[in-house]
């Protein structure tokens, strides 16, 4: 009978959910994601600055014309050259679980926890994720991260 009551009152309590903190992992090595960041920032920055020069382009007035051009002309291989050291710079992150690299999309197969806003892919999604709440997923093991989170050895 004690059995039977236990089982009753255990199912009559909801289970406690853990607050963010307590449910993410911290990162060992903070470096390589902040750098990855940062350079991914740089990146999309370059981005809106040549979206931006192209509107610049088309929107001025004649003789403004010259400036806008050389701007415009100049953009797309500054874009290049920081999408290339954003690429190497997401390529040098691993998940400490699965030895993954959670900020760079492939073609693997996702975990089911893993999630993406509609425009982007889990990469990016991930990168935009880590710039906001300083949180991200790792789509590969579903694990969450936190970068503010604190490595405390546990021997203390």
């Amino acid at each position: 009978m004690p059995a039977a009551e236990h089982s009753s009152n255990s199912a009559s309590k909801p289970p406690q959910k853990l607050s963010l903190e307590h449910r993410s992992r911290s990162v060992p090595h903070k470096k390589p994601f902040i750098l990855a960041l940062v350079a991914s920032l740089l990146f999309y920055v370059g981005l809106v600055a040549l979206a931006t020069s192209l509107f610049a382009f088309f929107s001025a007035p004649p003789q403004f014309k010259k400036s806008a051009a050389s701007i415009l002309v100049a953009m797309p291989p500054i874009c290049s050259v920081l999408w290339i050291f954003a690429y190497f710079k997401r390529r040098q992150t691993f998940c400490p679980l699965c030895k993954s690299t959670p900020l760079l999309d492939n073609l693997a197969h996702k975990h089911e926890k893993a999630y993406k806003c509609i425009p982007f892919n889990y990469g990016t999604t991930a990168i935009l994720s880590t710039f906001f709440t300083q949180r991200f997923r790792c789509m590969y093991c579903g694990t969450p991260f936190d970068l503010l989170k604190s490595n405390r050895n546990l021997n203390e």
